[in-house]
């Protein structure tokens, strides 16, 4: 039954990895990805399901993401990529609420795991990532 439910979790997560797995090396569909995790862990305090303080964790950790990838790539479209995200974002809450079996919360926490992993991967100092739950 746990096998199951974790699979059902990652669910909503389904329209984004065909865009990773067939863009290898595309800046933009990775940072639109993590504008996505971000729109989402917003959506999330705002409903109680995360609290302020990991908004706060992500609002930092969105904030170098987008600069490594913009520093990488200056010619992404970020107003684009953004409004790409907030579709993503919707998307994905629609097919989580298809899923009897996903507890809100924990697609949320996903979320913001996403854009805590990928910060301590582009800045691994352990100062880099304060907070969050």
């Amino acid at each position: 039954m746990q096998r199951s439910t974790s699979c059902l979790l990652l669910a909503p997560l389904a329209i984004l990895l065909p865009l990773r797995a067939s863009a290898a090396g595309n800046l933009s569909v990775f940072l639109k990805n993590y504008y996505t995790d971000y729109a989402i862990v917003l959506d999330c305090s705002g409903k109680s399901q995360l609290s302020p303080a990991d908004a706060e964790v992500a609002k930092g950790a969105i904030a170098k993401i987008e600069a490594y990838y913009l520093h990488r790539d200056p010619s992404l479209n970020k107003d684009h990529l953004l409004k790409q995200a907030t579709a993503n974002k919707n998307d994905a809450f629609k097919m989580m609420k298809t899923q009897t079996a996903i507890e809100a919360g924990r697609f949320c926490k996903a979320s913001l795991n996403d854009l805590v992993g990928k910060l301590r991967e582009i800045d691994p100092a352990p100062e880099a990532v304060k907070g969050g739950s």
